[in-house]
């Protein structure tokens, strides 16, 4: 399950109180679990930053594998997916750029192998709430989406026939009617409720449209914080770890980890 909305605000202030307490304001002292963790923030704090509550922070850094932009909303994954497409989509509107995608439950990545044209300059308009509905249709296929959504949506509407007791439709036929149904409604009924109500749980379940506006409304009110490391931190080194299960490779992954692991010590 990933982060709730809840959840994630705790993770949040918490990580706000392993900053205070490295920086020697006490913060997270009273807790054993901060304690234990210190080696691990503070490896984070020296090779790159410990982000505050209200900040944001971005890493960028190159490898051999190419160019690598970390981002870190502490959100959970569902949201990490929306904005990673989101955040690719509006850097593609102003450079012809490819990216790959790898989320968890902490942050998003997005690989690149040209340099990412996101600074100082440019970063709180990428994370702007404006224009937020509009760009995310335009980022994913949310028609293909709704389509899917909307078989479920006419069966309980009385739209299509499910078939007699024992003798049910193939989910095939009645995805392939509901399509027809769904081509029909927004070629010339695009008003239509239940083609709405498609859209509308696409954006809700799917997307998490609600709290990924939170989010950007939270950054924007907040700072965001650019770092460019020489190596991997240990935000992004699970990130990285999470890519790499795609690759085609005759190493197991646990070797690659000790090797990447090794790299950093």
């Amino acid at each position: 399950m990933p982060l709730s909305a809840n959840l994630g605000m705790m993770l949040r202030r918490k990580l706000d109180e392993a900053s205070e307490m490295l920086r020697g304001n006490g913060g997270g002292d009273k807790d054993i679990e901060l304690r234990v963790l210190r080696p691990l923030f503070q490896l984070q704090a020296d090779l790159s930053y410990m982000p505050h509550e209200n900040e944001l922070l971005i890493e960028q850094i190159e490898t051999k594998d190419g160019f690598h932009l970390f981002v870190y909303p502490f959100e959970g994954r569902l949201v990490h997916e929306a904005m990673a497409a989101l955040l690719a989509y509006r850097i593609s509107r102003t450079t012809p750029i490819s990216f790959s995608f790898a989320m968890n439950d902490y942050g998003f990545e997005l690989l690149s192998d040209q340099p990412i044209p996101l600074d100082d300059s440019n970063a709180h308009e990428l994370f702007s709430p404006n224009d937020l509905t509009a760009d995310i249709q335009r980022s994913v296929n949310s028609a293909e989406m709704a389509r899917r959504k909307f078989r479920d949506i006419s069966v309980i509407g009385g739209l299509i026939f499910q078939g007699y007791p024992g003798e049910y439709a193939k989910a095939r036929h009645l995805q392939s009617s509901a399509s027809l149904l769904f081509n029909v409604f927004s070629e010339y009924d695009p008003h239509n409720l239940l083609l709405r109500q498609a859209y509308n749980e696409v954006m809700d379940q799917q997307m998490e449209e609600r709290r990924l506006r939170n989010m950007l409304q939270r950054i924007a009110q907040g700072s965001i914080v650019l770092r460019w490391p020489n190596k991997l931190t240990p935000f992004c080194f699970p990130l990285k770890v999470d890519s790499m299960r795609e690759d085609l490779s005759s190493e197991k992954l646990e070797d690659r980890v000790r090797k990447m692991q090794a790299q950093l010590r």
